[in-house]
């Protein structure tokens, strides 16, 4: 749900949009699913691309405008630094157009790019001297075991602990 609610976010503001094959990850000690997209966008557009990503559906929900309008009415809450978007911006980098590494003449052509990665956050710290504020949440569905959800966003929070407590 949350690559297809992504990919159609992404149509008519990218081109060349590629999806990767749904992987495994570690965090800590909790493994994550993640599918990695990539595109390219036209310069000075990124924080348009951005607001129309974000809220994603493993932040908010779907439909993405009933389930927001749902939390922010009932959640009574500030989500503060919940979630949002992490990454590098504009990162330059080079690329090699030599194909044969023998030819050191041709060596010298090189594209430099700029790159932008971003990843959607999904737990945070608020460090205030002396407390630590932990933002950590679970995806709820109407299949979802309350105590099972709780169990496993205990589990994600050992990952930001462990960092403050070795």
């Amino acid at each position: 749900m949350v690559t297809d609610y992504i990919l159609e976010a992404l149509r008519g503001k990218t081109t060349d949009l590629k999806i990767g094959n749904l992987e495994t990850t570690m965090a800590g000690q909790l493994w994550h699913l993640r599918t990695k997209i990539s595109g390219h966008f036209e310069l000075g557009k990124l924080a348009e691309l951005i607001k129309s990503l974000h809220p994603t559906p493993a932040v908010c929900g779907i439909p993405k405008e009933k389930a927001k309008t749902f939390i922010l009415e009932n959640e009574q809450y500030d989500r503060m630094f919940y979630t949002g978007y992490l990454g590098e911006l504009n990162l330059r980098s080079g690329v090699e157009r030599n194909t044969n590494p023998r030819n050191k003449e041709n060596g010298v052509y090189r594209s430099i790019l700029n790159s932008t990665e971003l990843f959607v956050n999904l737990r945070c710290m608020k460090l205030d001297d002396p407390l630590a504020t932990l933002f950590i949440g679970g995806g709820i569905t109407s299949d979802s075991d309350p105590r099972k959800e709780w169990e496993e966003t205990e589990n994600k929070s050992k990952t930001i602990l462990k960092v403050i407590t070795d």
